[in-house]
């Protein structure tokens, strides 16, 4: 015993027995972990998988419904400059037909005048005393109708409504992404 006394031993049989059941219970119990962690490795692949489907699908109908929503903006947009259209046309007709009896006015006013000065340099006072009580009763009112053309018609008020719309949009917009952003978080 002294000279093998710094030598390992052997294990009697029972020992080892002990230790190969320990070790066949860490095998096991590493069997189940490693097991338990591919399950785990699957199922977080599965749910990833699902998350990229989910989130591919939210975008395409963003897209659709966002698509749709411009869409709809250039409708309206085309609508408004109809309405815009609409009442520039009539506010030029109308301003043209003012200025066309305006025009027809100063041409009955250049004319009388014309023959005012004609008469004046008659020397024919029958003619003279027959012609200027004709001559001197103006044409048409003397009251000029009010004569503005509105060059502002509602154009102001197209352009506030439009600019209130786009506020509006831009306010419910920003309040939907942040809902969107936290449902998400």
């Amino acid at each position: 015993m002294g000279v093998h006394k710094g030598h390992d031993t052997v294990p009697a049989e029972s020992e080892r027995t002990d230790r190969q059941r320990q070790l066949g219970e860490t095998q096991q119990k590493s069997k189940r972990r490693i097991q338990k962690r591919e399950k785990g490795i699957q199922e977080v692949r599965q749910a990833v998988k699902s998350l990229k489907h989910s989130a591919q699908g939210a975008m395409e109908g963003s897209e659709r419904i966002f698509t749709e929503l411009i869409h709809s903006i250039e409708r309206r947009h085309s609508e408004v400059n109809g309405i815009i259209r609409a009442q520039e046309k009539a506010e030029v007709s109308r301003a043209e037909g003012l200025l066309k009896r305006l025009e027809q006015e100063v041409a009955a006013l250049k004319r009388r005048d014309a023959e005012l000065e004609q008469l004046s340099h008659t020397e024919d006072h029958i003619h003279f005393l027959q012609s200027l009580p004709s001559l001197c009763v103006l044409p048409g009112s003397e009251d000029l109708p009010s004569i503005t053309v509105n060059q502002h018609v509602s154009f102001e008020g197209v352009k506030k409504s439009v600019s209130e719309l786009k506020k509006q949009l831009e306010d419910i917009c920003s309040v939907e992404i942040v809902m969107i952003s936290s449902q998400m978080t």
